[in-house]
């Protein structure tokens, strides 16, 4: 009976905070190795920041003082890649705490979760191949692109937008899924358009 209503709870607790980022250390904690464990790969300090905290799941204090418990705890062991960054592994009792949030949050807050992580990880790796610039302009904004496969230079566009947080929205949707605007692009150029002839004096 105390463990259903704890449950319930906690269950109250995840449903109130929704729509707001969360406050909890607590469930900061379980959300962080909830995100872990989905993505079922190490990540690094500045992604899982911005899963977190740009995302807007974690408040910023909380996700600070939930990696330092979860550190303290053993939920998560730290290491360098070779591009100097902080890595976070998820240890064993890591993966115990992350489990916690099927009985704390419904299917559709944990569905969120997860989508955002793997859109995030999305944008991260194609960032290696897309670059992308903003020129505010007196009445606009200019998004300028440039997708590479490798030292190949494969498209080179400039869009202009009505402002720059409708280019910085259309930046956003390239890095999730480049490719699709290199093939959207090819596409709409290899396309018929079928021009009407007059061919009433012929």
């Amino acid at each position: 009976m105390m463990k259903k209503m704890m449950r319930d709870e906690n269950l109250m607790k995840i449903s109130e905070m929704a729509d707001r980022s969360i406050t909890d250390t607590t469930i900061a904690c379980i959300l962080l190795c909830y995100v872990l464990y989905r993505c079922e790969e190490p990540l690094d300090s500045e992604l899982l920041y911005d899963i977190a905290v740009t995302g807007e799941i974690i408040n910023f204090f909380s996700y600070q003082e939930a990696i330092s418990t979860m550190l303290e705890k053993g939920y998560i062991q730290t290491s360098v890649n070779e591009d100097h960054e902080t890595i976070y592994t998820l240890t064993e009792s890591g993966v115990d705490s992350a489990k916690k949030l099927h009985n704390i949050a419904a299917k559709s807050y944990r569905d969120q979760i997860v989508s955002s992580a793997q859109l995030a990880i999305r944008r991260k790796r194609n960032q290696k191949d897309v670059v992308i610039t903003y020129e505010p302009l007196e009445n606009g904004c200019h998004l300028h692109v440039i997708l590479r496969d490798r030292d190949l230079k494969l498209l080179e566009l400039t869009l202009f937008t009505p402002d720059e947080a409708t280019a910085r929205q259309l930046g956003e949707r390239i890095l999730t899924s480049p490719s699709a605007l290199y093939h959207d692009v090819i596409q709409a150029v290899m396309k018929e358009h079928d021009v009407p002839v007059d061919l009433a004096d012929n």
